[in-house]
Parts: structure tokens; C-alpha cells; sequence
């Protein structure tokens, strides 16, 4: 499986996992708040110029992708920061691998999938097949940032910032590969009991596609510490120096 990455700095090994549509870039206002870690990001299978082979693109299939690339690169332990789908992922590693994670650090996302969360994404799914690329931004778009973040960058709701943001999206046959895989998610809440690894769990005060209680779930399964930040969805890209702080606490108590 061909992966697009990068290992950006030195120090102790920090893996950052993206949400579902992201490329690694979607990372770039917050890696200047993160110096003194050796950061490694990519492209998922399906996402930005990795491979994007038939699917659906599971938490599992993402998790042994993940393994074989730690595996590549000779790291042998490292702390996972995952955003949304990514976050889904980094618990999967953690369980398929525990002894390769140092710490888990979960942004605006959820150990489990339930009826209203399914209707969520299958709305986007719809929208993708009905309209391509488009009409899934249109629908997704209130769902991924928050009413702050929307208000004061009216130009993501233009017709050019929609292009933008489209470019950036995989293409629509992988989109529905990933939206599928994000489908088959099961409860992970069981499994997570038994963790005994450092846990950080993060949500966004203005998040509507996972609210305040799939993070109190998620805190609750890992014993983790739970903290808001003042965003949306995208947490990393509303308020990356907030998003950035709350991490580099944690990895710093994680590597003490």
C-alpha cells in the first residue's frame, strides 16, 4: 500500500492522523506550535495522493496501513494524535498494536456510532452521489465548522471557496470508499475499558457532527481527561494555537 508521509522535527515520535476528507496539510497551522516533537502525517489510503484502492476503507484496514508504515520508518512507539475518522483510527491501532502507542490524544470524535451520527454521515453520502463533490461541501459544511468559524470567513461558503475546499478533497469514488468504511464503525467503548494508556480527549464547544457527548463517552471508556476548545468540528484548522496547547501539554506529560 502506497502511503504519501512526512516526518517534519526531532524529538520524541508524534504520529498526526487527519479527519476523513483531509490531505496532511490540513495540519500546517498547527505544526508551528508543536517544535520539539518529530511529527509524522499522511495521507490515509483514499486521501490526498496516496493509493485509493477498491474499499470500503475500514478503521482496521487504516490501522494495519498505519502499522506497516511505523513498521518502514523503525518506529516502534509513538504518541497518535487523530482528529474525527482519524481519531476512530488511532483507537483501532491501539487496539490492534497497544504496544506501539505511547499515548492517545482524540480530537472531535467518538468511540461508537449511533443512529443519529449514521443519518449524519449517510446525508453525506447521499449528497455525494446525488451531486459529486459540490453538493457534499454544501451539506457537509454547517456540520464541519463552527458558527464562529463560518461567520467571520463568509469566503468558505463562496463559490470560490467551495472550489478550493474541493480540491483538496479525494476523488468521489474514494470519498464513498471512506464514507463507508467510517459506516462500519463498532462500539469500541468495551474494548477501550481495559486501556491503561495516557489519554487526552478533546472536543469542540460548537462541534454538531459529534457533540459534547460522544466526548464524554470516549473520556469516560480511556479514563481520560476531557477539555473543550472553542470551535467546530475542525478544530485544528479553527483554533490551531488552542488545538495545539491542549496537545503539547499532553505529549509533554506523555514523554516527561
Amino acid at each position: 500500500m502506497r502511503l504519501r508521509y512526512e516526518v517534519v522535527g526531532e524529538g520524541p515520535k508524534v504520529v498526526l492522523l487527519n479527519g476523513i476528507f483531509q490531505r496532511l496539510e490540513s495540519w500546517d497551522p498547527v505544526l508551528p506550535h508543536l517544535k520539539g516533537f518529530a511529527l509524522l502525517r499522511y495521507d490515509m489510503r483514499g486521501q490526498g495522493e496516496s493509493e485509493a484502492p477498491e474499499g470500503p476503507y475500514t478503521p482496521r484496514l487504516h490501522a494495519e496501513d498505519l502499522l506497516g508504515l511505523l513498521d518502514r520508518l523503525g518506529w516502534e512507539e509513538a504518541a497518535l494524535v487523530g482528529l474525527s475518522n482519524g481519531g476512530i483510527v488511532a483507537m483501532a491501532l491501539a487496539l490492534l498494536a497497544p504496544e506501539r502507542v505511547r499515548g492517545l490524544a482524540l480530537a472531535c470524535t467518538t468511540p461508537y456510532l449511533d443512529p443519529a451520527l449514521r443519518v449524519k454521515v449517510e446525508s453525506w453520502l447521499h449528497a455525494l452521489r446525488a451531486g459529486g463533490t459540490p453538493l457534499r461541501l454544501r451539506v457537509a459544511l454547517p456540520w464541519v465548522f463552527g458558527a464562529r468559524f463560518l461567520n467571520t470567513h463568509p469566503e468558505l461558503l463562496a463559490e470560490e471557496g467551495l472550489k478550493a475546499l474541493a480540491a483538496q478533497a479525494p476523488g468521489e469514488a474514494a470519498q464513498e470508499r471512506l464514507l463507508q468504511g467510517f459506516l462500519t464503525l463498532e462500539d469500541l467503548r468495551p474494548h477501550l475499558k481495559a486501556f491503561t494508556l495516557p489519554a487526552l480527549v478533546l472536543y469542540g464547544e460548537e462541534d454538531l457532527l459529534f457533540p459534547k457527548a460522544y466526548a464524554q463517552a470516549l473520556a469516560e471508556s480511556l479514563g481520560a481527561r476531557l477539555a473543550a476548545l472553542p470551535t467546530g468540528h475542525a478544530a485544528p484548522l479553527e483554533d490551531p494555537q488552542a488545538f495545539a496547547r491542549e496537545v503539547r501539554t499532553f505529549l509533554e506529560e506523555v514523554y516527561a
